[in-house]
């Protein structure tokens, strides 16, 4: 079941929703940043930057955010009703929001990496602003498609939290649940979406199924490196159409300029350091300016095949997922046709259909991976099960006795075998398989906790869990990619807060997590960074640290893993660290004595960085998250965030210090981490 809670709309959600990607590390997000907008009315409107009338401190960090040093003016206005001292800049310009986005790399195919951008906080609040502004536009142009199965329709009324009996059961024993007043509720989107939210939900659909049996062929093919080559004047052709604009270009740009393409075009091209050529992968806000393109794409293939004779529901069916194609068809003269005026059409907004991701299926239309699917649920259903048989003692006591076997080096086999049969890659079927391993082992716990606990039926389990745990770490070592590594944490977090329940003696409960500790630092050291540091070991590196004091890993090794290397009695790397390794490696390492070196050299790299970056400090949206994370972490000395504020011109010490308190989080949570409750918030989050 599910519980809708309603929500009142406040348009700083934006910030919560759709402008970070969704593979960033557990103890980063923008929740810190969506309070101190909404605390401070810290807001764009399209011409000035306003703010609630405050501190000095907080005057510095908004001009430190715009880079504008521009004379600060106040003035009392009328806001809800009641008055405010807002202030604002004196001056500032559009070209005040040109920044450079934080790009990052992800694991995307085997030895090839995919670039993520997180936009700057200050084309953050200009997104705030236009989606507030364009909001029912935005809902009409992504509304015209007769193809489309993913788009928004609505702003979105409710947050949602499930609510189930057994889970609820499950998370009291293991303490799963936040303390009271804390919220479960998440905002997945800034707004509701049709028809679904991810694409193994389309294979499962009523729709596909009624396609299967109408038709008996399916294309699948997706756009040729879709968001690299979209281009951004061309939102305003999907709007206007691309005669008028070419012709409306001639007499003036203004008006295109003023329009919510030209507005939209803008955005895209600021945050992405004004390039024109592609826009950011990561972010909804991307999704849904391609969206709006394609669905102009979809609607002109359709009116054409309509105007040719070739009919949707008659003679064909097209469903597309963001910038993947499923047409279902039975005669091969429709497919072709259909693929022409596609190709036409998308080469009209420089894009194009990618001929190498061109699969046909025929009759059964059931796909390799819905296989696959099917058959591991059944293995899996099977093999992590405890059986639980009541016991009469005597007339008056029953008890439940319960047992589970599972041989790892078995099961291992039958789903390599699933795989070898099903003709699908492990990446297809990783994501779901351990979704799968989770939902299993909920049932196992709630049984156990149920039965009579005696010394076998502890050890039976314990054998049990370790050959689970051996079965997930093969799983996850073939494809470590971020969405993957998530399912595997919520695994791994499942069985850390079991262990921490007393529910088993202290000797098994050493068992499990040793093997824990010793898987991950395999696949630390098998993965170990070089030129990227991996989102994905940054959170294996969080699961560590909830495994407790017994099992940090010594600071040689940590280096090690991160490409750290000693010279001279310091340590140097010859790539850059990012900010979510820096981050990530302070969270985990912390005040500890163990880690001085490393934390020395942590902060020491944070300051080359940013003096390497000085001339675009404020426009360099990696140097901005790295400085506010930093002078709040509560593992950084004091001299060190002044000399980091300096660098951004802040020489008061009076004025250093209150902006260094001016928030205990910005956007990394370095204190109160619940890694349950983060895992949580992910989940549902993925489109694909």
């Amino acid at each position: 079941m599910y519980k809708k809670n309603s929500l009142s709309y406040k348009k700083e959600r934006a910030v919560l929703s759709d402008v970070l990607p969704y593979e960033i590390p557990l103890t980063f997000s923008n929740r810190f940043f969506y309070d101190f907008l909404v605390n401070n009315l810290l807001e764009y409107d399209g011409e000035k930057v306003s703010w609630k009338a405050g501190s000095e401190a907080l005057d510095s960090v908004i001009s430190m955010l715009f880079g504008v040093q521009s004379e600060i003016i106040k003035k009392r206005i009328k806001l809800n009703g009641k008055f405010e001292c807002v202030k604002s800049f004196k001056k500032f310009e559009h070209k005040d929001l040109t920044s450079i986005p934080f790009n990052y790399s992800i694991v995307h195919q085997e030895n090839r990496f995919r670039e993520l951008s997180i936009p700057h906080p200050k084309n953050q609040i200009q997104i705030v602003d236009f989606y507030n502004e364009y909001k029912e536009i935005i809902l009409y142009y992504s509304s015209i498609s007769n193809y489309s199965i993913r788009y928004p329709t609505r702003v979105s009324r409710y947050s949602i939290k499930k609510s189930d009996n057994r889970l609820r059961f499950i998370n009291q024993e293991l303490g799963l649940i936040e303390e009271d007043g804390e919220s479960y509720d998440n905002i997945k989107s800034f707004f509701a979406y049709k028809k679904y939210s991810n694409i193994y939900k389309f294979y499962e659909s009523k729709d596909y199924h009624e396609c299967e049996k109408k038709y008996n062929k399916m294309l699948k093919i997706d756009v040729t490196r879709c968001f690299d080559s979209v281009y951004t004047h061309s939102i305003a052709w999907a709007v206007f159409g691309k005669g008028n604009v070419k012709e409306q270009l001639v007499k003036s740009r203004v008006v295109i300029e003023k329009s919510f393409p030209g507005k939209f075009d803008k955005i895209m091209q600021s945050l992405n350091y004004n390039e024109t050529n592609g826009i950011v992968i990561g972010p909804e806000l991307s999704r849904i300016f391609a969206e709006i393109i394609l669905q102009k794409i979809d609607r002109q293939v359709y009116l054409k095949l309509s105007e040719i004779g070739v009919h949707k529901s008659k003679d064909y069916e097209i469903f597309r997922y963001v910038d993947d194609y499923f047409v279902f068809f039975n005669e091969e003269s429709v497919k072709n046709i259909i693929t022409k005026e596609f190709g036409i059409a998308l080469g009209e907004f420089k894009l194009s259909l990618n001929p190498y991701k061109e699969v046909v299926y025929e009759k059964p239309l059931i796909t390799e991976i819905t296989i696959a699917k099917n058959k591991i649920s059944k293995l899996l259903t099977d093999r992590i099960n405890y059986d639980l048989e009541e016991l009469i003692e005597t007339e008056e006591e029953k008890k439940l006795h319960g047992s589970i076997s599972f041989n790892a080096r078995k099961v291992i086999v039958e789903f390599k075998t699933i795989i070898k049969e099903s003709g699908v890659g492990y990446d297809d079927i990783l994501n779901y398989t351990l979704a799968v391993v989770e939902g299993r082992l909920k049932r196992v716990i709630s049984d156990y906790i149920k039965s009579d606990k005696k010394e076998h039926s502890q050890k039976n389990l314990i054998k049990a869990l370790l050959g689970i745990l051996e079965y997930v770490f093969f799983v996850y070592s073939v494809s470590p990619k971020v969405n993957v590594t998530i399912k595997l944490s919520r695994v791994l977090n499942l069985v850390i807060q079991f262990c921490r329940k007393g529910e088993i003696d202290f000797d098994y409960e050493h068992m499990v997590l040793k093997s824990i500790f010793d898987e991950i630092c395999f696949l630390l050291n098998k993965n170990k960074s070089l030129d990227h540091a991996q989102v994905e070991t940054l959170y294996l590196l969080i699961v560590l640290a909830e495994l407790g004091k017994v099992y940090w890993l010594d600071e040689s090794l940590i280096c090690r893993y991160m490409g750290i290397e000693a010279e001279g009695g310091k340590f140097v790397r010859k790539k850059e660290l990012n900010h979510f390794a820096i981050t990530v490696l302070l969270f985990y390492i912390k005040n500890k004595k163990r880690y001085s070196k490393l934390r020395e050299f942590l902060v020491d790299h944070i300051s080359e960085r940013l003096k390497f970056n000085e001339r675009i400090l404020s426009h360099d949206a990696e140097s901005i998250y790295l400085l506010l994370d930093s002078i709040a972490c509560p593992f950084i000395e004091l001299d060190k965030k002044r000399a980091m504020l300096s660098l951004f011109g802040v020489e008061s010490l009076f004025l250093q210090e209150d902006i260094i308190n001016l928030r205990k989080h910005w956007f990394t949570k370095w204190t109160g981490f619940n890694l349950g409750r983060e895992l949580d918030i992910k989940k549902g989050d993925e489109v694909y």
